[in-house]
């Protein structure tokens, strides 16, 4: 250690902290790290049908790929209605924000606070902001129907690995993540193909879990052929309810409807549902506002499709949602019903 260390490490005061103290700042913390998570989730949801971009702050608006994330936002707004996310800042979050504004869209940013205050450019339509780098991750990786990665930095590629990763490890949805700039993404695929691979550090899979191109009409197609995401995919999320980790099958009508005395067994397996007149269980739902009440029937609509088992939905008094479940081609109940009431009751974990 130099003598200058030395001066500068004996002028530093070090306070130990009491464990009061340690409690009330990790208190502290927590609040805030869960706030800026409820509130960027909540942010999100005004945007059901979106597209994150990912590219470079230092990239300037006469770069033919500012130029090409400008046109190509521009498209998602005009021809598939799409909102357009991005970290808010200058470079490629602005072309593609600037694109989205002047298709007349939903241009939304998720900016950061930083020491030296951050850029954020003049088109967006929606804004937050976010203190820690890790939850605005979160966000911006929760619910997009696809990922756009244009040239960048470190910030970047660090993006773009920690979504191919929640990908492969089945943490997220298969969602299409296409790399724009063939020139630069194929030195990263050639990285990864022949020192990664060759290692046996992945697989062969791996490398198919994105897409490198320059053609904007097979990015635009691509985008077109996602399904509409829900964030985390809840069949990933293990079930306590044993009935719950069934799947409903297909019910053609030629089955019998299920007697009082199965209807009963089938009820002690499943939380406070009402079982009506031998046909249907019902259950109703108080929520915390409208917009978790909106929220909620979305995920309930997610497991619906899923299973191919629909339920009656009704939303009133604004925060309350009744759940009606019958087997229709039978016109009564059938296990179906019961195991979709499971599943439905794992969301109210």
């Amino acid at each position: 250690m130099s003598e200058k260390q030395k001066i500068v490490r004996d002028k530093i005061e070090f306070k130990t902290l009491t464990k009061k103290e340690m409690h009330a700042a990790a208190h502290e913390r927590i609040s805030l790290i869960a706030r800026e998570f409820k509130e960027g989730f909540t942010f999100l949801e005004d945007f059901p049908r979106s597209v994150t971009f990912f590219g470079g702050v230092n990239i300037k608006d006469e770069d033919p790929f500012y130029k090409k994330a400008e046109s190509l936002a521009f498209r998602i707004v005009k021809e598939l209605d799409y909102a357009v996310v991005t970290g808010g800042g200058p470079g490629i979050m602005e072309g593609a924000n600037k694109g989205a504004f002047e298709a007349g869209g939903k241009s939304a940013g998720l900016t950061i606070q930083l020491p030296r205050e951050q850029v954020v450019n003049p088109y967006l339509t929606h804004h937050i902001d976010f203190y820690y780098f890790f939850s605005r991750k979160v966000c911006l990786s929760f619910a997009a129907e696809a990922y756009l990665f244009f040239p960048g930095g470190l910030g970047t590629l660090d993006e773009f690995f920690e979504i191919l990763t929640l990908v492969q490890t089945k943490k997220i949805e298969q969602v299409p993540i296409i790399l724009v700039g063939r020139e630069f993404w194929d030195g990263v695929y050639n990285m990864m193909s022949t020192e990664l691979l060759k290692r046996g550090t992945i697989e062969d899979f791996d490398l198919t879990l994105f897409t490198i191109t320059d053609n904007h009409d097979e990015i635009i197609d691509i985008i077109k052929k996602a399904p509409v995401r829900n964030g985390i995919p809840i069949e990933h999320f293990e079930p306590i309810n044993p009935i719950a980790r069934k799947e409903c099958t297909p019910c053609e009508g030629n089955t019998p409807p299920l007697t009082h005395e199965q209807t009963e067994i089938l009820l002690e397996e499943i939380n406070q549902w009402v079982l009506v007149e031998d046909t249907h269980i019902e259950k109703t739902i108080h929520l915390e506002s409208f917009r978790e009440a909106i929220r909620f029937i979305n995920r309930v609509a997610h497991i619906a499709e899923t299973e191919n088992h629909h339920p009656d939905i009704h939303l009133f008094d604004f925060n309350k949602v009744k759940i009606v479940l019958t087997t229709h081609a039978i016109k009564g109940l059938s296990e179906n019903d019961f195991i979709l009431a499971a599943k439905i009751d794992e969301l109210l974990r």
